[in-house]
């Protein structure tokens, strides 16, 4: 039976109700070629901007402008280079060998001062998409999620559970890693942070709107 790594990261706004969850969907058998152009990606990085190969590539803060990811002043200071990363990052990923990408969105009428409530149903719903995903491929599959920051280990851990599943198809609760020690989180990263940039229209972020319909599915996040 073929198998699928899941990366999933989750983005959104729980004091507006907003949750938004991406997957990156691995064939296990290219997934070392897949990696070997990701890698190639960021070893361009290096030559061009000076960006060392392992330095995180965490959406928020790079397209921000904070911290200082190059060794070079001038790139740190140019969020217009940073955007042009992000984008032929966003069109390397959409080009992955063995990789599918997605990203659900939900409105939610309960709104939250922390993580909780706005994340329940959508990360529920992207579970059991993904286990008929398999059940349907005749795949197993196994998940993992960026690990740290809220108890959010624990809670997804919980909501997994409560499910109910059967294990024949998604066979282990999610496994959790930090995205500073997974180039596949930091992917579903930049591909989470989009979507939700899709869905929530910030006002000064129009550059980044249609990112996710421009490079990843131009039908946009779908909505669960």
């Amino acid at each position: 039976m073929s198998f699928r790594m899941y990366y999933v990261d989750d983005s959104g706004d729980p004091t507006k109700g907003i949750a938004v969850y991406s997957w990156i969907e691995v064939d296990t058998a290219q997934a070392p070629e897949a990696m070997a152009v990701w890698l190639r990606f960021r070893q361009q990085l290096f030559e061009t901007y000076q960006i060392p190969t392992d330095f995180e590539l965490h959406s928020t803060n790079f397209l921000a402008g904070r911290g200082h990811p190059s060794t070079e002043n001038k790139m740190n200071q140019s969020k217009t280079a940073r955007r042009e990363i992000f984008v032929a990052a966003l069109k390397l990923i959409s080009d992955l060998p063995g990789v599918s990408i997605g990203a659900v969105h939900r409105t939610s009428p309960r709104r939250r001062t922390g993580f909780g409530e706005p994340m329940t149903d959508p990360f529920c719903r992207l579970v059991l998409g993904v286990d008929r995903r398999l059940f349907l491929g005749d795949l197993q599959g196994i998940m993992v999620i960026d690990g740290e920051g809220d108890g959010s280990c624990r809670f997804y851990t919980r909501l997994f559970r409560s499910l109910g599943l059967s294990g024949q198809q998604l066979i282990a609760v999610p496994f959790f890693q930090p995205s500073y020690d997974s180039q596949w989180i930091q992917i579903a990263d930049i591909v989470a942070y989009t979507a939700y940039q899709s869905v929530i229209r910030r006002p000064g972020r129009e550059f980044c709107w249609t990112w996710y319909e421009d490079y990843i599915d131009p039908e946009g996040p779908r909505e669960v």
